[in-house]
């Protein structure tokens, strides 16, 4: 799916720019937009906050585990399975999923929430399935056991 050496300026733009966009967006929104911390519900501030927190920190950890392997797209000969990729394969996507869930729930912003479903996960899917196609055609068996181990 992806060549990275054949990638127009374009699709690279998309992959540099556009998509951590995508991620930034909404945290300005809930920045700038109406609060209704914890929807009225100050122990959803706690658990918003904690599930935040759990997030940065696989996210963080996933980002430790892959080291110099860190890249937009998959271009590897090797693959990373140690740390959180031990149990899941794409633990960068969960935990932007859990950290942006996480603050929006602790903000009480619907349409924050509303965007992480709509937008973020069907990003997130999409790249893990592009990623998960140039790791099987690079690795093969290699990474068909991987897969098969681990959680998404």
């Amino acid at each position: 799916m992806f060549d990275i050496k054949n990638l127009s300026s374009n699709q690279r733009f998309v992959l540099n720019i556009v998509v951590p966009l995508a991620y930034l967006f909404p945290l300005v929104l809930a920045y700038l937009g109406p609060k209704d911390f914890g929807f009225g519900f100050p122990g959803l501030v706690y658990a918003g906050l904690s599930i935040g927190a759990v997030g940065v920190l696989l996210w963080a950890a996933a980002m430790w585990s892959l080291g110099s392997s860190l890249a937009v797209l998959p271009g590897t000969d090797h693959l990373v399975t140690g740390g959180v990729y031990s149990v899941f394969r794409h633990p960068i996507y969960i935990g932007i999923v859990l950290t942006l869930t996480g603050l929006f729930v602790a903000c009480g912003s619907v349409p924050c929430l509303v965007y992480v479903l709509v937008v973020v996960i069907p990003l997130n899917i999409f790249r893990a399935r592009a990623e998960e196609k140039v790791l099987l055609e690079q690795l093969g068996p290699a990474y068909q056991k991987y897969r098969d181990s681990t959680l998404f």
